[in-house]
């Protein structure tokens, strides 16, 4: 008996298959750059980018990095996030089986549509987690417009 991947029922649209193709490869390539070596040096953080009426609020999970470690810098539009995750020494030695945390060096970068006050910014790095707060400018800013009526 072959087993079969469970669908939602929301994946049954139109472009459900198309999907299903990105998620075999998406897979496919996941595994190899887990299992083999070339890309096992290279990692990407997940970060979460928020838009509220008076700024954008961005967090970058960056566990195990030291605040030595992270670079942030804002040009323009663009806020980019750099840093490395230094690899411990041989963990064979140790008794591992299986290393599969990522290491090494990354960058990411977000355009703000709109931009933001560089003046303001405000960056906190706790427990793992880089929180920058981009607050907008004024001009950016929503502004409530009163309709008088005759």
């Amino acid at each position: 008996m072959a087993l079969v991947r469970w669908k939602d029922k929301g994946e049954l649209t139109p472009f459900s298959a198309l999907r299903d193709i990105e998620n075999q490869f998406s897979r496919l390539f996941g595994e190899l750059n887990r299992d083999f070596g070339p890309f096992d040096r290279v990692w990407s953080p997940t970060v979460d980018l928020k838009e509220t009426d008076d700024a954008y609020a961005l967090e970058a999970d960056l566990p195990g990095l030291k605040k030595e470690d992270i670079d942030l810098t804002v040009v323009d539009n663009l806020v980019t996030i750099k840093g490395s995750r230094k690899h411990e020494a041989e963990t064979k030695e140790k008794g591992y089986h299986r290393v599969e945390r990522r290491y090494g060096s990354f960058e990411r970068s977000f355009e703000i549509p709109g931009g933001f006050d560089a003046e303001k910014i405000k960056a906190h790095y706790e427990d793992g987690v880089l929180k920058v707060t981009l607050p907008k400018r004024e001009e950016a800013k929503p502004k409530q417009i009163e309709v008088k009526v005759k």
